[in-house]
């Protein structure tokens, strides 16, 4: 099993990236405190020492709603990662380890979801379900397992006919322990790779979802949000779309650079180390 090249820079530059991004935002919410509330006399303030970076159009403080849009944009994205990662695990392994009537029904429900493109997907469900963090986390992960169920398929398929497979099987050793023992541990490195490129894809689908308004209630802070609201005063103060537009971009960059640092590859080099 391998984990992330250190050496690599782009797996550096994304820690980086990541790093600096939430030194930024604690440094500055252990400097100023953290202020949520609404005060409208105080809108659209510049920086000043209690607002470091300026309040916004309701009165509420840009650097406190820039930690709880970013914390509110990953805590979605790690559980719609969970799961369709872990759903299209299970759909993969049963497809590409039982195959027939079972591996073509789940390949062709595959097909059927990524027939449609995710962020279309995503916005037809939030419209018809309405607002909610559980609404918009379903319609995220409605189509995310169907990538993964395919990979983890080709994965299985090439596994299961190598010789120590086929050793255990003449052994009398069950389905269930040599998913555990022998199969899981090689597609691990493929899982990592892809859930931590999807979650920077979620990340940005959230923030498109909130952007749209047809993601969570207006009224928590979202990085979406804040661009959304940011707009009708590009003009005069553009750093209400720039700042929170700055925060989404580092993000997704970091985890993408993340996700690069282990190897384009990593499934298929595990598996010949394995097997040499």
């Amino acid at each position: 099993m391998i984990g992330p090249d250190r050496r690599d820079p782009r797996f550096r530059l994304g820690v980086l990236l990541l790093a600096v991004l939430g030194a930024a935002l604690v440094g500055g919410l252990l400097a100023a405190g953290i202020d949520l509330d609404l005060h409208l006399p105080q809108r659209l303030l510049p920086p000043a020492p209690g607002h470091p970076l300026g309040t916004d159009a309701l009165g509420r403080d840009i650097l406190s709603c820039l930690a709880c849009g970013t914390l509110v944009s990953l805590a979605v994205a790690l559980v719609v990662v969970a799961l369709a990662t872990g759903g299209g695990l299970v759909l993969g392994y049963l497809a590409g380890w039982h195959g027939g009537w079972l591996g073509s029904a789940i390949m062709r429900a595959a097909d059927l979801a990524l027939a449609f493109p995710g962020l279309l997907l995503a916005l037809l469900l939030a419209a018809l379900w309405g607002q909610g963090i559980l609404h918009l986390v379903l319609a995220l992960a409605a189509g995310g397992w169907a990538g993964t169920a395919r990979l983890v398929r080709g994965e299985v398929l090439r596994i299961k006919e190598q010789d120590f497979i086929l050793a255990a099987l003449g052994f009398n050793a069950s389905p269930r322990h040599i998913a555990r023992q022998h199969v899981l541990p090689l597609l691990f490195p493929v899982l990592l790779t892809q859930a931590v490129s999807g979650i920077a894809a979620v990340i940005l689908a959230e923030a498109s979802l909130n952007f749209l308004g047809l993601g969570l209630d207006p009224r928590l802070p979202t990085l979406g949000g804040m661009i959304d609201s940011g707009r009708g005063h590009l003009l005069e103060r553009p750093g209400l779309v720039l700042v929170p537009g700055a925060c989404l971009v580092m993000l997704v960059a970091g985890f993408l650079l993340l996700a690069e640092g282990f190897g384009s590859r990593p499934g298929t080099i595990a598996f010949e180390k394995n097997n040499k």
